[in-house]
């Protein structure tokens, strides 16, 4: 396992699932009688936090895929492939 890659995996996990679960706790909300002004300016940073959510979903997603890839990487052995290959002599 190589572990500079084990660590990426692990911190983009939790950065990426740490900014969702901030985001959707955060979500916009309007109140009542808002003007057609404040509407727009809701919509907006509803859509923005969506857009952002997404995002951070996504690069937690995709640190859960680099930690299950790190953990099938191994490392070769110094000393070569294993056992040498010996092979017969040419018959004349």
């Amino acid at each position: 396992m190589d572990k500079r890659v084990f660590v990426i995996g692990i911190s983009m996990l939790a950065i990426g699932f740490a900014s969702y679960a901030y985001l959707n706790e955060n979500v916009p909300t309007g109140k009542a009688d808002m003007s057609d002004d404040e509407k727009a300016a809701l919509a907006q940073a509803e859509v923005i936090n969506v857009g952002l959510s997404n995002i951070a979903g996504l690069v937690g997603g995709l640190g859960f895929f680099i930690l299950l890839i790190s953990i099938g990487l191994r490392r070769k052995k110094k000393g070569g492939e294993g056992k040498p290959i010996t092979q017969k002599p040419a018959e004349m």
